[in-house]
């Protein structure tokens, strides 16, 4: 039996080296394979393989329609050898084969009987009850720790694979001619229809080789891109997207891997896709010759003719030999065809976050005790100059590793900005508007952790610009604005923060309608006079919306207090302008990371806090004349002629300050939320970047406060939370 497995692996392995270097009417070539396949069934017969005589015959019959004509797709045979060779190697190995066969018959012409047979034509080919019971949502073993955490990987993998088809979708629709577009498309659903079949993901492969054959047909010019086609493909995008989250699912709580998405809908529709398909013609050497104005069609003709009396020799040798056309010529043309298939792929290695995390943690903990070290008594009173080069290079060093470790938690914003794009798309095409969102600054970087967090604020943003902001293309026509509506994304660095801003060109806010709906909600009285900025910030209150109507995109009050909580959490603050009929801008201003905070040190009686400097408007000494008071209204200082309340934190926080009266002291002019206030404090100690440390279970929700920080002399300064300390203040 051992010989005759072996006989079994060297006929199939000269079938598919004939299938290797097959060509479409190739008709000896054929003759060849279908020989080999004969030769394969007798022997498969022997080592009694009904699984892989049933594959046998399914590609034997395909080769039939091959040679007659009936079609001239190569792949469904290639794959059918690669599947052979697959079974052959579990065979030979003593092995049980775990794929499911069923895609790839379906793909040769076989067509299932309700009795679970497998017709085609007048013979029926039966699977074994081994295969059947071997469905993606039935697992057969419980899964090892290697295969959990394949396919573990897999999910990871596919999940980003899906988000690149995502954004290239997109950059498709805008320019359907661009090849290398469509090959990075390709190229990510390739990758998962191959993982998922080893992985005997049978719907997951499926529905991904489907995608995929649409997807080739375009790529090979069979097929021209048109809207329907982009939504077919992002329908399976998110149908691939739920199935793989039942794999996660299935993997986190021992369920079965498959979620039980009903793909077979879609999948026919894309076959029909296939079927309806425009010819528009292939683009070999020639037709790109042609189009080039390189040579004369009828030229090409008759070199096409040559062609095939001397199959071993190119188009483009022929073509340059009788004269028609130049080498240079063909090389070029040579070149446009790469670009369908290369592309350069940046090396990256994949780390573990928890690794990275560690190293961050590792790194502020050195940056904290050379701090310390440098401020050590014994070191400042030393007369030794070796040391302090040695401590001005370990200075050197400690920085530079810092700033190379926070490095690599910055990542562009570009993935969370492309996402934008679908939604931006399919909120046009749901509310009925021409909606287009031009992006910059997708390259600037942000901490890894705030990217994360900042998703689900923008969508909200991005909606409300969507269905509050722009236009339908009516109302924007009546107006004099163009019909088409644009949303502007922008990204940039600043002051040690990065600002994203979102504009849109629609109707902008309605103050009139804000100052009445916040009447209405008693957030304000009639005789309350607000500045702008005051007046756009109660639009993030909660249960406030100005829509007339509730629509499925928004209009419920809930997005907007949802973003300025996400916002708050990360530290950062939004701002609003807006022009009546000109349309609004919303300011995102965000740090760059969470690790580490810039802020301004100072002093109040024996402790010492620290100031966020996102925060901070300025920093004075008063005159007497500044200060006075105002019944019912505390303390005030006035400051570029406008009367700023003032905050005692050594009274808020219970300590014992040195400044009686503010002009023996410091303020500091903070704004939060478009408030300002003056905090009165002992002195400045300068401005550093410190590394943010929790203050525990039983101490973090202490209101005020943000987080503590390990100063060089070792003791603790605290952090103020600007939002917590105006809170406190009203209360006193």
């Amino acid at each position: 039996m051992s010989d005759m497995i072996e006989k079994v692996g060297k006929d199939l392995e000269k079938i598919a080296l004939e299938v290797v270097t097959l060509e479409s009417g190739d008709i000896p070539a054929m003759g060849n394979v279908m020989n080999g396949l004969c030769a394969l069934e007798v022997n498969c017969r022997e080592i009694e393989q009904p699984t892989f005589l049933d594959l046998n015959l399914a590609l034997k019959s395909y080769l039939e329609k091959l040679i007659l004509a009936e079609t001239d797709d190569l792949n469904p045979l290639e794959e059918g050898i690669e599947r052979l060779q697959a079974m052959y190697r579990a065979i030979s190995h003593q092995e049980p084969f775990k794929g499911e066969n069923t895609p790839i018959l379906e793909k040769l012409g076989y067509h299932f009987e309700e009795d679970g047979g497998i017709e085609n034509g007048g013979g029926t080919v039966t699977e074994t009850a081994e295969t059947e019971s071997k469905s993606q949502g039935e697992p057969v073993e419980v899964l090892s720790e290697e295969d959990r955490e394949i396919l573990g990987d897999f999910v990871i993998e596919s999940v980003e694979n899906l988000g690149t088809i995502e954004v290239s979708l997109i950059d498709l629709e805008q320019d359907p001619s661009d090849v290398e577009t469509i090959n990075a498309i390709f190229r990510p659903f390739h990758t998962i229809k191959g993982v998922s079949g080893f992985l005997n993901l049978g719907k997951i492969n499926k529905l991904a080789h489907s995608a995929e054959n649409l997807l080739d047909k375009a790529r090979n010019g069979e097929i021209r891109i048109e809207g329907v086609i982009i939504d077919i493909i992002l329908e399976s995008v998110d149908m691939l997207k739920r199935m793989i989250e039942g794999v996660q699912e299935g993997l986190e709580n021992g369920a079965p891997l498959d979620s039980g998405v009903d793909i077979t809908p879609l999948v026919e529709r894309i076959a029909g896709m296939n079927a309806r398909s425009e010819q528009v013609g292939e683009k070999p050497l020639g037709e790109i010759l042609v189009e080039k104005g390189a040579v004369k069609p009828d030229d090409l003709k008759v070199g096409l003719e040559k062609q095939k009396e001397e199959p071993h020799r190119k188009i483009g040798e022929i073509l340059v030999e009788e004269k028609k056309t130049e080498s240079k010529e063909v090389i070029s043309a040579l070149r446009d065809q790469k670009k369908f298939s290369n592309r350069h792929v940046d090396l990256q290695v994949k780390v573990d976050t928890k690794k990275l995390d560690s190293l961050i943690d590792l790194t502020g903990e050195l940056v904290i005790n050379q701090a310390m070290l440098r401020q050590n008594q014994w070191v400042l009173s030393a007369n030794d100059q070796k040391l302090y080069h040695n401590l001005n290079q370990l200075n050197q060093i400690t920085s530079g590793l810092q700033k190379t470790a926070m490095s690599l938690r910055m990542v562009p914003i570009k993935s969370t900005f492309q996402k934008m794009i679908r939604l931006v798309r399919d909120l046009a095409k749901n509310s009925g508007k021409d909606v287009a969102l031009e992006m910059s600054g997708e390259d600037t970087e942000i901490d890894r952790n705030v990217v994360d967090e900042l998703y689900e604020p923008m969508v909200h943003m991005i909606r409300n610009a969507v269905d509050h902001g722009l236009e339908t293309p009516e109302e924007r026509e009546k107006d004099g604005k163009e019909k088409k509506g644009t949303i502007h994304l922008t990204a940039y660095h600043r002051g040690g923060n990065i600002n994203i801003e979102i504009r849109d060109d629609g109707r902008g806010l309605d103050r009139e309608t804000i100052v009445e709906k916040a009447r209405a909600n008693g957030l304000i009285s009639e005789n309350d006079k607000l500045s702008d900025t005051e007046l756009y910030n109660l639009i993030f209150q909660p249960g406030f919306s100005t829509a007339k109507k509730v629509t499925d995109v928004s209009g419920r009050g809930v997005g907007m207090d949802v973003v300025k909580k996400a916002i708050e959490k990360l530290r950062g603050r939004v701002e609003i302008t807006s022009v009546r009929g000109k349309g609004s801008t919303f300011v995102i201003s965000l740090p760059l990371t969470l690790a580490i905070i810039e802020g301004m040190v100072v002093r109040v009686g024996l402790e010492r806090y620290i100031i966020p400097a996102l925060a901070i408007l300025e920093s004075f000494r008063p005159d007497e004349k500044q200060y006075s008071t105002v019944e019912g209204k505390g303390e005030l200082i006035l400051s570029r002629d406008r009367l700023i309340p003032l905050i005692r934190l050594d009274r808020i926080f219970g300590i014992n300050g040195d400044s009686g009266n503010p002009w023996d002291g410091l303020v500091v002019a903070v704004e939060y939320d478009g408030e300002q206030r003056c905090l009165l404090l002992d002195e400045l100690l300068g401005k550093e970047e410190v590394v943010i440390k929790s203050l525990g279970e039983s101490l973090k929700h202490t209101k005020g406060i943000a987080g503590g920080a390990i100063m060089g002399d070792g003791r603790v300064g605290l952090i103020l939370d600007i939002s917590g300390v105006f809170e406190i203040a009203q209360i006193h």
